[in-house]
Formats: C-alpha cells, structure tokens, sequence
C-alpha cells in the first residue's frame, strides 16, 4: 500500500512539473455537495442481510492546469462524507448499524474539454477526466440497534470508532478510479460549474482480509456545485 502511495504522488508531480514548465494557466475552485456511497461486500456467508447506500456531505477545494488545449490536470483536496449502513432482513428485521466514514481524498486526474474551450473568458463548456486517487479515514461513527438475546429486547449503540484500539483491524488508507463530469459558465476569470464525481474503491475497508473473494470496497458517488478563479 504504502509503494502504490508513493508512485502516485511521484507521478502526479511529475506531470505538475510538466505543466508549470509549460507556463499553463491555472484554476483554483471550490465546490461542495452531496454524497451517496454503498459498501460492495459478499454477504453469501451471512444470511438475513445486506448493505444499503446512505448520502452525506462533500466539499473540495481544487487545482486545475491546462496543459495543451483541450487537455488539462487536475487534482483537489477533498473532505467526503461515505456513509452507508449494514441492515438485518426477514426475521432479523429492526437490527441495523449505520457506518459515518469522513474521509480525505486526493484525486489525480486527467481530462479533456469536449465542448467549449478550456481557457475561454465567457461562455459554456463540458469537460470530463479520468484518474486515480488516495484517502484516509478520519473519523468512523457507528449508531444502530441490534437484539440483546440474554433480555430479549433490542439495545441502541452509538459509538465513535477507536483507531488506536482498531479491534475491527480497520484499513485507515485507500485508493481507486475515479471519474468527473463537469459543465460550466465562464465569466471573464470566474467560472460557475457544477459536477459529479465517481470513486470506484479497489482498497479494502479491512486489513485483515486475505480473501479477495470476501473484500469489501466503497463505491461513492459525489453531485456538488461551485466556483473557480482562473490566474494567468
């Protein structure tokens, strides 16, 4: 894990440099919206239930060059609510836990603007990029209810999870795909646009798992909506 880090902040600085060296021009943005993420898991061992998606909150403060028109570089960092909930079903039904995962991401992505110009001052344009990207679980808050056999009765928890302790051998690092769609108005040096993201997770959520079969993976989907000054 830690090598994959590595080479993508070794890659993503060796384009950076490609683009500064190219005297490109440059976008800083912000944005923020929705999230809706779901947690991909085998569940055939575990009868009487599933996983279902849950929203949340997203913001991202970003950088943007333009290498050659229409190709640019794009990266950001990026607060992400992911946030779904495991649930028991049939005769279980009423016992369910629900995930609050705060995440720090840092996309490296690649794009092209396919209508529009990329550095045009007024005007409509659509863009979309492709890329990898990074992050780390801040915060993990779990609340639900299950069946307190010995009582008969169902028992609420809340609880924020313990990194220290880590007895669920949690994995605080991981990566993906991740894919943008974007669609603008430039006015001048300010440009008004709003986006969607996707994140294919390809990291598992647990370090213990050595089973590929079982891997549980986060799939997120972020709509936001924002602003950007574009420098010279």
């Amino acid at each position: 894990m830690v090598k994959k880090v590595v080479y993508f902040f070794c890659f993503y600085f060796f384009l950076s440099s490609i683009a500064l060296q190219a005297q490109s021009k440059f976008k800083v943005g912000f944005d923020m919206g929705y999230t809706y993420s779901n947690l991909n898991a085998n569940l055939s061992n575990l009868v009487e239930s599933k996983y279902s998606g849950d929203y949340g909150f997203g913001a991202s403060l970003t950088g943007e060059y333009t290498i050659r028109k229409p190709i640019f570089l794009k990266t950001a960092v990026s607060f992400l609510q992911k946030n779904y909930t495991f649930r028991r079903t049939g005769s279980r039904l009423g016992w369910y836990t629900k995930y609050y995962n705060d995440f720090l991401s840092i996309p490296f992505l690649v794009g092209v603007t396919v209508l529009g110009s990329a550095d045009i001052s007024q005007g409509l344009w659509l863009k979309i990029a492709g890329g990898t990207y990074i992050e780390y679980l801040m915060r993990l808050q779990r609340k639900g209810q299950y069946i307190a056999l010995t009582e008969n009765r169902y028992k609420k928890v809340s609880e924020t999870y313990d990194f220290k302790k880590n007895e669920n051998m949690l994995n605080r690092f991981g990566y993906g795909l991740q894919g943008e769609l974007s669609l603008g108005y430039s006015f001048k040096k300010w440009t008004f646009y709003g986006t969607c993201n996707y994140q294919y997770g390809l990291s598992d959520i647990s370090i213990a798992n050595t089973n590929k079969n079982r891997q549980k993976t986060i799939q997120s989907y972020m709509i936001a909506a924002g602003t950007s000054y574009q420098f010279n």
